[in-house]
């Protein structure tokens, strides 16, 4: 479940990873690297020989595979603190973008866990605004905004678990002041809606 949600979040990133070309004379080391990529994946202990080969293209290739394998601390070790690594770095909203996503991964596989959800969800939110402020004509700022929509209902969701669990818990008045914070904050939600709905059904004047 895990890997099928990993695949489908990132079916259509592919970016300057998808791109990257080997040089005639790529030093040897990088190749044996790229080929264990290949073969095995994204394996945590790779991260620092990549950094040692100080090699940018090779740091995006590894970075977005390993974001597709779900090991977001290896992303934030290759790809934090790129542009200072590197002089006049290229592609460096693709760096950025890649570390923003990692929230959001985290986001989508804290299904089930309301709060860590939220908190997920709070940073990847803040990670993308930033993005997009940052580089307004990057081309992947078109992939932000249903991200963010995703963002926008799943918190609303996670909220509206929250509320019912401090209902459920005999917590009626914090609950429902959750709610009321839902459907204001989120209006727009199918959250918003079931949590008017639950206030105008159940709650007494």
């Amino acid at each position: 479940m895990r890997t099928t949600l990993l695949l489908i979040l990132f079916a259509g990133l592919v970016g300057c990873a998808g791109t990257s070309t080997r040089s005639p004379g790529e030093d040897p080391e990088s190749v044996e690297v790229r080929a264990r990529l290949s073969l095995s994946g994204c394996e945590p202990q790779l991260a620092e020989q990549i950094l040692r080969l100080d090699d940018p293209g090779l740091e995006q290739e590894a970075a977005f595979q390993c974001l597709q394998q779900g090991q977001l601390a290896t992303v934030e070790r290759l790809l934090s603190g790129y542009q200072e690594r590197h002089d006049a770095a290229p592609n460096v909203d693709y760096s950025v973008y890649l570390l923003a996503l990692t929230d959001f991964v985290r986001f989508e596989l804290a299904e089930g866990d309301a709060a860590e959800q939220l908190r997920a969800g709070r940073r990847a939110h803040d990670g993308l605004v930033v993005f997009v402020r940052s580089y307004p004509e990057s081309v992947y700022r078109t992939e932000v905004a249903p991200r963010l929509k995703t963002l926008h209902e799943g918190m609303a969701r996670a909220e509206y678990r929250l509320a019912l669990g401090d209902i459920e818990k005999g917590r009626r008045e914090t609950g429902a002041s959750r709610l009321r914070y839902v459907a204001r904050e989120y209006p727009r939600s199918a959250a918003a809606t079931d949590a008017r709905r639950w206030l105008e059904q159940r709650l007494m004047p």
